[in-house]
């Protein structure tokens, strides 16, 4: 008998009790997960004392429980961020529904339903099909360890509606002039440079902000993205990028190279202005807030990055209405910034096609796993390519 603490899980305890053995059964070992140490050692006594009264302490495994397990031994075959998603779906997603369900008892109605549930609430069709991939997961995970019979999710009559497909709602990311204007409406401000680097570069947000200098050769032109930033609820972390495709080396432009070393310079002089409050920790974008308890030159997280960045973007938009309404526009027509930074890295992808950069090699400056990707993401390219060919046939006759 025992109250273990589980690896990894702050709070959460594994109480172990053994059955009595028996002429028809040996003696077998019963786990139940739960959160609290109180309720732990209340657990235990209860199941001890069922035991020696001959009251049966074992239940159906649940597939809540089940899947809490399986997830927790994933936690060193998947990122943290993902880990965390995995487990987010858990929570909001299948666990209020079928989790208390017993696990061998789970079946294609019980799924269909579930899906169903999930699209009367008002959820999109891609936000189910991401619940159904992680259900999916877990029951395979049941089958292959001989918990049940068969995945219910494998058959075709649980598939839940597909989303549209990227093709059918792409990202586009913004037009030239479009973007010029943003980053002019950013310039001054903290997410400048980090944005337009990421316009010039296609690099997402994680890479940027793990950005070392040390990673940058503004002499040869060129800069290596070796680390990506990843924050879940409990901790942020500099890891190396998933694949070995995201590892890679991206060319700088002349103006890429302009814009860090002018970054580089305002660092420096930041740095002299602040002194021993000043943490250099080497990132090419770290964060400037210095206060009493936190110095500034440190990691700049991708939660803060991004608050700042939404901050930037509605003062923005409120500098251009005031010029709006100066000039006598009605305030019905503005439209305010409203886009993610990751649409630099579309916008920049967008950019390298449609000016003849061949697609291996976009594909790879943006680090995906293969060519096919790229392909499918930025359809709207080549088919713009394909269009414009036909239409060139034209000057034939």
């Amino acid at each position: 008998m025992a109250v273990i603490p589980v690896k990894g899980r702050e709070n959460v305890f594994d109480v172990v009790v053994y059955t009595k053995p028996t002429e028809d059964a040996p003696r077998r070992r019963i786990t139940r997960r739960v959160e609290g140490k109180t309720k732990a050692k209340q657990l235990e006594r209860k199941l001890l004392t069922d035991r020696d009264q001959g009251k049966p302490i074992e239940k159906p495994l649940t597939l809540g429980d089940y899947a809490t397990a399986y997830l927790d031994s994933r936690r060193h075959g998947v990122s943290a961020k993902t880990l965390q998603t995995y487990r987010d779906v858990l929570k909001w997603y299948i666990a209020p529904s079928i989790g208390s369900r017993s696990l061998t008892a789970v079946n294609s109605m019980t799924v269909r339903n579930l899906y169903a549930d999930l699209t009367d609430r008002g959820l999109s069709a891609g936000t189910v099909t991401g619940v159904h991939r992680v259900l999916s997961m877990i029951l395979r995970a049941a089958f292959e360890d001989d918990l049940i019979r068969r995945n219910p999710c494998k058959s075709k009559s649980v598939r839940p509606r597909k989303p549209q497909s990227i093709g059918e709602n792409v990202e586009r990311g913004l037009e030239p002039a479009v973007c010029k204007r943003l980053l002019s409406d950013l310039e001054g401000t903290a997410v400048y440079a980090p944005s337009a680097l990421a316009a010039l570069t296609g690099l997402r947000r994680g890479e940027v902000l793990a950005l070392k200098w040390e990673d940058v050769d503004v002499d040869c032109g060129e800069l290596h993205v070796n680390a990506a930033l990843e924050q879940t609820r409990s901790a942020v972390t500099r890891q190396q990028p998933k694949t070995k495709r995201s590892r890679r080396t991206v060319p700088l432009t002349p103006a890429a190279v302009v814009l860090l070393r002018r970054h580089k310079a305002a660092q420096d002089a930041l740095r002299l202005r602040w002194g021993a409050f000043w943490s250099d920790e080497g990132y090419v974008f770290p964060s400037a807030r210095v206060t009493q308890s936190e110095n500034g030159g440190r990691l700049w997280t991708p939660d803060a990055f991004s608050n700042a960045f939404r901050k930037a973007l509605t003062r923005a938009s409120e500098r251009r209405l005031a010029e709006h309404v100066q000039a006598a526009g009605d305030v019905d027509d503005f439209e305010p910034w409203s886009v993610g930074f990751h649409e630099f890295r579309h916008t920049a992808a967008t950019t390298w096609l449609r000016g003849g950069t061949r697609l291996e090699v976009v594909s790879r400056w943006l680090g995906h796993a293969d060519s096919a990707i790229t392909a499918r993401v930025y359809s709207h390219v080549t088919a713009e390519e394909h269009r414009e060919g036909v239409e060139a046939v034209d000057s034939l006759l």
